[in-house]
């Protein structure tokens, strides 16, 4: 498929190729070959051709420097590339003759060979896409290498092309308009021509012009206004101001030339006409939906705030004649132009209130949509309207924006309120019931309510009962389309809400807003509805217990009426639940605590009956889905009384417990959590039915839940501490009792996964949380001892388990024990979980790590040993006299070599699974030693003082497992990244300076991944502030043994300054500030090999000349570094082009290491700031050397603290400086800078 030559024909087949691949090869191939003619000067797509081309050995003579750059040797520069794209799309016979024509070349004999001359002209739709979408690349990755003239003739060919080309695809035309788009946003500031849109788009408006050119102009005001709403993370200041002045010049007349034309349309009903009327629709929608204070992060957060418009829009609004003409075009248009006109007027209802001149003139545009709302909702045509999906969602939408924007007080003035507001309410019940059609609508019509309820104390006394009247019946219309609801997703007609049961959270969050605005009344018709319930469930089970039903007759019928009532009942819980929670302690009176205290009642009486129906139903009157939908409204409403009426912040109210006791004989919090424990208890066991199986699992997650949220709070846990239930729990813990312990299925689901983890840490919360309890923790701990009993028995091969038993059994217990470990807090309960695991079962950790190292089991043994290494609130603390610290150490040694030794000799099968067979244990095997070498338990000196290879091993180790990966796979992975990077920082604070030497490989991979893990877009933040903290450790090291070298050397001298300070001037640390020009600065830091200088013939004893000797041989790390500046130099331009090109949110870190790279590279430092400022355009060139100039400025040549802040400080101006400028980026001063 590779070429020697390349004209339109063959090009149309490679675009072919390209988007429509026959296999994954070809694609590749065609794209190397087009990466190659078209080059886009990316790092990438260069890489991709040379190789491709050099493998395929089809380069042609003479081309080596060629391939060597990835490119046609005829095409050197960006905007040359997009000359060539441009031409291509000009169809031209021969595309280099228009470069030759700008350029003035008159040699072009390689041309041919390139795009031969053909009369052929590019009829394929493919090579037109592939040129804009090039064109596209160039422009976003190289426009500030462009002349001002080029970028506007570029702009003003694509204009051409489109005005052009009025019949091209719809895609190409929208390609085209994106390109137009980021091009006049990129030259916004530069080119004052860019800014004169509105009139260069008047062609395509001229008068005569087809409804076709007039569509064209208004999707390129369309593009280039979404567009300039787009942020950047690499530039996002610069982009920002571009936004700002766009919305200061031309947003606002964009607008209103659309409004202008959409009232000039309103008559035309010709299929063309209609499609005019949307895109003028979208225009105007878009200008609307404009970040105008750069606020809104995503498109998710238009429903949140207001519409913050300028002060200049006021003529727009305060003007009658827009809301005349969106609500007549509403009226008029069909969907989906009408869906348009009314997300237009939903914009419209939500300018912020601050904006107009008086409020006079606001009440006028509030009474407006009022007024207009209230036809809608009277008028025949109006209900018609509001029958479309479309319309009716955004109608919804519409009311919920305006009651979020103005204020109560402001729509009450409104002289039809009281209609108005009842009309609203009307169309509420009856929007209640949309969830067959619109279910997306609901949320808005409550939060049109709950927002107006939240208001109500500022209204007046008439108004306030009024509108509490109506949320009565509002309440009641809600709770009835919730059962409808339940009935219609049994029987298959829509989808069950409750599968999301977040969303239905949110939802009845603001029901039990609405509601509870007139409570005592919603209140009791919720309890009537759900005692009514609660009795069609009895009669159901004791139909079902009187045995008049079989498998075989009439159980069909049964089962469904029970799942009916039983999923009516799960809607009722979670409402009464939302209900309890949606309690204001300070606005909360006793009749409403009351109140709560009779549903929480009934709730609980029907908790009591559903126990006793669960434990005589037969399985297959049951069902799963059902039974997971009861448990969790159960469980919700648990946690919602919780939050209420239990724990630290919540009001113990007496009329919720008055009512408790004389019905259950719950005096207080304490009795209601034995309750909420004891009935949840049978939410962890498990029928044994595989049917059951998912549905159970997710009880026992969402149980779990509510438990460790019992068993973090200070107060809930020392009561249920002393709970009966809880210490028949904490003695009966293991898989015997609780079935989703077993090990003999692995769930898919993490969450289900992670369960028994989430298990032991709860239990170890609540066994911790009284003092004295050793004897409890024997007791507790019982279970585990068994069974590694068993286990101990079986390596010495006096036991009966099998191989796969064993596995399992120690499967369990790491998973448990890193649960149980993970909520140890403090010296006291590690010392006790350490005295009962160490030395007696540690030999089974390494025993287990030698047989199964390929297992899950391994990364279970390495996750629980992480923990258990791990020196969280300083609990890993032994006395003074105590080896633990030591011993602890050596045991992670022992584990760490064996599993990482199996690691390097383990093959992988396959390059796809390397994760889960090779990198998941090496992630881990970083995190444990990480986590070891930090936990400042252990003094590693012993280790070298007596010889021990614990710790150099180790080391070794990780070496070589940092080298089995290749450098991309390490910063691919995240999590392997992390514990990787983490790693380095742990490594370099001490470990590192304090090795005799390292491997140059090892010291390679090190310096690259530092700087590669930097330099990729949008990397972890952690992962690269690791790799910033790394970098500066070691530049702080080298430069201050370097300047205590000096000084030393400097002893028994006479050129020491009076202050003290060494006169470092001779020696390339200091010197005239950077980016001057003069490179008198070269040389960077000397260092001196000869012997030590005496200050005169003072005899010097054999013991201090060898001090002295030492202290003259130089560190094998400032050595390196001074050896390979190259290393200096490449993490100093990583750091320098991020700093100054793009925009972190860790760059505070990024900016602590680069002054150490400064003054160890100073002479570099001088050339590339130089070759970055000669690399600007000439104008910008002395702006650029003022800004260089000021980084060094006050900087002495120490890491001090005060130093670096002044140099951060320095470097903050430099970046906000480069922000206001378009700069080019320069990667070195050399052609050559390669590092490794």
């Amino acid at each position: 498929m590779m070429a020697a030559s390349l004209d339109l024909h063959s090009l149309e087949q490679y675009c072919e190729t390209l988007y429509n691949p026959s296999s994954q090869a070809s694609r590749i191939q065609v794209e190397s070959l087009l990466n190659y003619h078209f080059p886009t000067f990316s790092l990438s797509s260069a890489n991709t051709a040379a190789s491709s081309l050099s493998a395929t050995a089809l380069a042609m003579p003479g081309e080596d420097d060629a391939l060597h750059k990835g490119h046609s040797p005829d095409i050197n520069s960006p905007i040359e590339s997009a000359l060539f794209c441009r031409s291509l799309l000009e169809n031209t016979k021969n595309p280099y003759a228009l470069m030759q024509h700008i350029f003035g070349r008159t040699n072009h004999a390689r041309c041919g060979h390139q795009l031969k001359e053909s009369d052929q002209r590019a009829s394929s739709r493919e090579p037109v896409w592939f040129a804009t979408s090039r064109l596209r690349n160039l422009v976003e990755d190289h426009f500030t290498t462009f002349t001002p003239a080029e970028q506007v003739g570029l702009r003003t060919f694509v204009l051409r092309y489109i005005y052009q080309n009025p019949d091209a695809q719809a895609f190409i035309l929208t390609a085209q308009a994106q390109l137009f788009a980021i091009i006049t946003k990129l030259g916004w500031i530069e080119n004052e021509e860019f800014r004169a849109l509105v009139d260069q788009i008047q062609v395509f408006f001229q008068p005569g012009t087809t409804v076709a050119y007039r569509i064209i102009g208004i999707r390129l005001l369309t593009a280039v206004a979404t567009e300039m709403n787009l942020t950047s993370n690499r530039t996002p200041t610069k982009f920002r101001k571009i936004a700002v002045s766009f919305r200061d010049t031309q947003l606002l007349p964009i607008f209103q030339f659309a409004l202008t034309m959409l009232s000039s349309v309103l008559q035309l009903t010709d299929p063309d006409g209609e499609k005019l009327k949307e895109s003028i629709l979208t225009l105007m929608r878009t200008c609307l939906n404009f970040d105008f204070i750069g606020t809104l992060p995503d498109e998710s957060s238009d429903d949140v705030g207001s519409l913050q418009a300028p002060t200049t829009w006021r003529v727009v609004f305060e003007e009658p004649g827009y809301l005349d003409v969106l609500w007549a075009c509403w009226k008029k248009f069909p969907s989906p132009a009408s869906v348009l006109v009314m997300e237009c007027l939903s914009q419209a209802a939500s300018i912020r209130r601050s904006l107009f001149s008086s409020d006079e003139s606001r009440n006028t545009y509030i009474h407006h949509i009022m007024q207009e709302t209230l036809l809608t909702l009277k008028t025949r045509e109006g209900q018609s309207k509001l029958q479309d999906v479309g319309n009716f969602h955004e109608f919804c939408r519409m009311l919920s924006k305006f009651r979020s924007t103005f204020q109560l007080a402001e729509v009450c003035e409104f002289k039809e309120f009281e209609q108005w507001i009842s009309m609203i309410g009307d169309f509420t019940a009856s929007g209640f019931h949309s969830w067959k059609w619109s279910p997306n609508s609901v949320p808005y019509l409550l939060t049109f309510w709950s927002k107006m309820v939240s208001s109500l104390s500022s209204a007046k006394q008439a108004t306030q009962e009024y509108i509490q009247s109506t949320t009565v019946d509002l309440s009641r219309a809600y709770l009835k389309s919730r059962l409808e609801c339940a009935q219609a997703a049994i029987d298959g007609e829509v989808d069950d809400p409750l599968e999301s049961e977040e969303a239905v959270v949110t939802t009845l969050e603001m029901y039990a807003t609405l509601a509870r605005s007139k409570y005592i009344e919603s209140g009791r018709y919720v309890a009537t509805e759900f005692k009514d319930l609660v009795k069609r469930h009895r009669e159901l089970i004791q139909t079902a217990s009187t045995g008049s039903t079989s498998p075989t007759f009439g159980t069909s019928e049964l089962k469904e009426r029970l799942q009916v009532v039983e999923m009516q009942i799960t809607w009722m819980m979670y409402m009464i639940a939302a209900l309890i929670g949606g309690r204001i302690s300070y606005q909360s009176t006793a009749e409403q605590d009351q109140m709560d205290g009779e549903l929480a009642s009934e709730v609980l009486g029907f908790i009591q009956q559903a126990q006793l129906w669960i434990a005589q139903r037969p399985l297959y009157l049951a069902s799963p889905d059902a039974h997971l939908y009861v448990q969790s409204a159960i469980i919700f409403f648990y946690t919602q009384f919780r939050s209420s009426y239990i724990g630290e912040e919540s009001s113990k109210s007496v009329k919720v417990y008055n009512i408790l006791s004389e019905r259950w004989g719950l005096n207080g919090p304490n009795q209601v959590l034995d309750v909420i424990m004891n009935s949840s208890l049978g939410n962890l066991r498990s029928s044994g039915d595989p049917e059951w199986r998912k549905q159970e699992d997710q009880l026992v997650v969402r149980t779990l839940r509510l438990y460790t949220q019992l068993a973090s709070g200070y107060s809930s846990v020392k009561h249920i501490r002393k709970l009966d239930t809880t210490k028949a729990l904490l003695r009966n813990h293991s898989a015997s009792e609780f079935r989703f312990l077993e090990l003999s299925k692995k769930s898919s689901d993490t969450e289900v996964a992670r369960s028994r983890m989430v298990y032991y840490t709860m239990l170890s919360r609540i066994l911790f949380a009284e003092d004295n309890v050793e004897a409890d923790f024997w007791r507790f701990v019982k279970p585990w001892e068994v069974a590694l009993d068993q286990v101990t028995l079986a390596f010495e091969g006096t036991s009966d388990l099998s191989e796969e038993q064993i596995r399992l059994i120690l499967l369990g217990i790491f998973k448990d024990l890193r649960g149980f470990v993970s909520s140890i807090t403090n010296r006291k309960q590690y010392t006790l979980f350490f005295e009962w695991f160490y030395p007696e079962y540690t030999p089974i950790v390494v025993r287990a790590i030698e047989i199964w190292p390929h297992d899950e089991l391994g990364i279970a043994i390495l996750r629980f040993w992480h923990e258990f290494a791990s020196n969280k609130s300083s609990r890993v603390t032994f006395d003074s006299s105590s080896p633990n610290g030591i011993l602890l150490f050596r045991e992670t040694s022992n584990i760490l070599y064996t599993y990482g030794q199996n690691l390097l000799s383990r093959p992988l099968s396959n390059a796809n699974v390397r994760w889960s067979e090779k990198y998941k244990g090496i992630m881990l095997y970083f995190s444990v030693l990480s986590a070891s070498l930090s936990g400042k338990y252990v003094n590693f000196g012993v280790f070298k003082l007596y010889g021990d290879k614990a710790l150099s091993r180790v080391l070794d180790t990780f070496f070589s497992l940092m080298l089995a990966i290749p450098v991309e796979d390490m910063i691919c992975f995240p999590k392997l990244a992390h514990s990787y990077f983490s790693m380095l920082d742990v490594f370099t604070t001490d470990h590192m300076t304090g090795m005799a030497i390292m491997p140059q490989p090892v010291l390679a991979y090190m310096f690259q991944s530092l700087g590669e893990i930097i330099n990729i877009q949008n990397p972890d933040t952690l992962s690269s502030t690791m790799a910033c903290s790394a970098i500066d450790k070691i530049c702080t090291f080298v430069l201050n043994w370097i300047l205590k070298d000096k000084i030393r050397k400097s002893e028994g001298q006479d050129d020491l300054q009076s202050n003290g300070s060494p006169d470092l001037s001779g020696h390339g640390l200091v010197g005239s500030s950077a980016g001057s020009g003069s490179n008198s600065q070269r040389s960077s830091v000397e260092l001196s090999h000869g012997p030590p200088v005496s200050s005169g013939s003072r005899p010097v004893s054999k013991h201090r000349q060898q001090q002295q000797q030492q202290q003259q041989e130089t560190h094998w790390l400032v050595e390196y570094l001074m050896s390979n500046k190259d290393i200096l130099s490449y993490l100093f331009v990583i750091l320098f082009q991020v700093i100054s090109f793009e925009n972190r949110s860790n760059y505070w870190s990024l900016s602590r290491p680069l002054l150490g790279l400064i003054l160890l590279n100073r002479g570099f430092f001088v050339d590339y700031t130089n070759s970055f400022i000669q690399s600007q355009l000439p104008d910008r060139q002395e702006q650029v050397q003022t800004a260089v100039n000021a980084l060094m400025e006050g900087i002495e040549v120490n890491l001090s603290t005060l130093n670096r802040d002044r140099f951060t400080q320095n470097i903050t101006s430099f970046r906000r400086e480069c922000t206001q400028m378009t700069l080019m980026s320069v990667t070195s001063p050399s052609e050559d800078n390669g590092m490794l």
